[in-house]
């Protein structure tokens, strides 16, 4: 676009009466006045519309950011200066071939709109990065479309459309998107705007993504403690405890008072005891002892006598 341009521009914009766009002097005056399609407003699809569309084209984007990334940025850019940006996004896809680009507007040039490439290989304006050049298409279409803006002091962000001077300030407005094209914006003779809300139009139509449910997180209960696990004591006798500790070794001594039977050694407290004399000890051990002397004389009396009588009786035989 050049300044011959816009002076075209300029000869064909309409008037606005009471916010309503009277095309005058202009061809397809009566179509304009009767589908006004706003390049101002409020986008009516959200960036991941525009990007799930997109997705849907197969198209190869030679972008340096995400094609979500960059659809954000004309929702946001849009609305910070009241222009439609999921419309400004339509006219991206027409300007660039599905983001293509073209030798006239390489993609590194974050040029998404045309601007400043005017015909004759003459090159489109280069901006530092994406949201740059979303933003320069923003103002470029605000210089066109709003009546109010009289100086860049009127923009909601910082001027970088480089060609805004030659629309502001502005005498007549162009609001209507079907206004655009044979000079207005583009020198297309053949419906530069047309073609935009087609775009457009093929998005609106695509589904709207469900917004994603979240469930709630509920956090875990900790996990129960094992009960603890009490061991009851081992209740062991105090002597099989004392003969399961080793109190006796290997080596065998004979018991006292001669009676044959063999016991390991003992313990220091059983050494006492087998070694205690007759008649030592506890209060009663004597009396047990005298009571055992009395029954082995009886039992020996006992043997006595039958011996005696059962010799006196082999005699008389």
């Amino acid at each position: 676009m050049g300044p011959g341009t816009h002076a075209f521009a300029r000869a064909a914009l309409p008037a606005v009466v009471g916010g309503l766009a009277i095309v005058a002097a202009s061809p397809g005056a009566a179509g304009a006045a009767a589908g006004c399609t706003a390049v101002m407003g409020q986008a009516a699809a959200s960036p991941a519309q525009l990007a799930g569309w997109f997705a849907t084209t197969g198209r190869p984007a030679r972008l340096d950011v995400g094609i979500l990334d960059l659809a954000t940025m004309f929702v946001e850019e849009g609305a910070r200066e009241g222009v439609r940006g999921d419309i400004a996004f339509a006219q991206s896809i027409v300007e660039t071939g599905y983001f293509g680009f073209s030798p006239s507007v390489p993609p590194d040039t974050h040029n998404y709109s045309g601007i400043g490439a005017t015909g004759g290989g003459v090159k489109g304006a280069r901006f530092p990065d994406a949201r740059t050049g979303v933003r320069a298409q923003v103002q470029h279409l605000r210089a066109y479309a709003d009546p109010s803006l009289r100086s860049a002091a009127d923009l909601h962000a910082p001027l970088v459309d480089p060609r805004f001077g030659y629309l502001v300030p502005n005498a007549r407005t162009v609001p209507c998107w079907e206004q655009f094209g044979n000079g207005v914006w583009a020198a297309d003779p053949t419906g530069y705007g047309t073609r935009v809300l087609v775009v457009s139009q093929r998005i609106a139509s695509f589904p709207k993504p469900a917004a994603a449910i979240v469930a709630p997180v509920v956090p875990a209960a900790p996990p129960a403690p094992e009960p603890a696990v009490v061991s009851a004591p081992a209740v062991v006798e105090p002597d099989v405890a004392a003969l399961e500790t080793g109190g006796f070794d290997a080596a065998l001594v004979p018991l006292p008072r001669e009676e044959g039977l063999l016991l390991s050694r003992p313990t220091p407290a059983a050494a006492e005891i087998l070694a205690r004399p007759a008649g030592a000890g506890r209060p009663g051990d004597g009396l047990a002892a005298s009571a055992a002397a009395s029954f082995t004389g009886l039992g020996l009396l006992s043997i006595c006598a039958t011996l005696w009588w059962h010799g006196r009786r082999f005699s008389r035989t």
